[in-house]
Parts: C-alpha cells; structure tokens; sequence
C-alpha cells in the first residue's frame, strides 16, 4: 500500500447492489472514508438493498516521522 491508498470491506449487500465501476466512481468522488462508505451505502438501498449492506472504507496513511532538530 502507499500513502493515500483507501481500503473497501463490505458485504455482498453492497457488491451485489451496485456494480464495481459504480464503486469505483463513488469512491473517487468521495474522498473523506466516513463520507464514501455513505454514499455507497445509500447507492445500494437506492437500487433495492435486499440484503443487509455493510460497507467500510479505510484509508491509509503514512505517519509522519519525528522531527529532528539538530
């Protein structure tokens, strides 16, 4: 993983609801992690949501390193 990279976990209430090119433009439309597992969410209840839908999304990120004073 590098720096920025974002990680999606979900039940097959999302992927089953919404194909991965959807994900994918949801995804890169919403950057904050809490505010693109929402719209995923909403997305798969707005096509049917038939099945409980879970969805996480993380991002990752590279801490910074203590700063040296010399």
């Amino acid at each position: 993983m590098t720096d920025g990279d974002r990680l999606l976990l979900c039940s097959d209430g999302l992927h089953d609801m919404v194909d991965d090119a959807s994900i994918a433009r949801i995804l890169s439309e919403h950057k904050p992690p809490r505010d693109a597992a929402q719209s995923l969410l909403d997305e798969a209840l707005a096509r049917g949501g038939r099945d409980n839908v879970t969805v996480i999304v993380a991002r990752y990120e590279i801490p910074a390193g203590p700063q040296r004073e010399w």
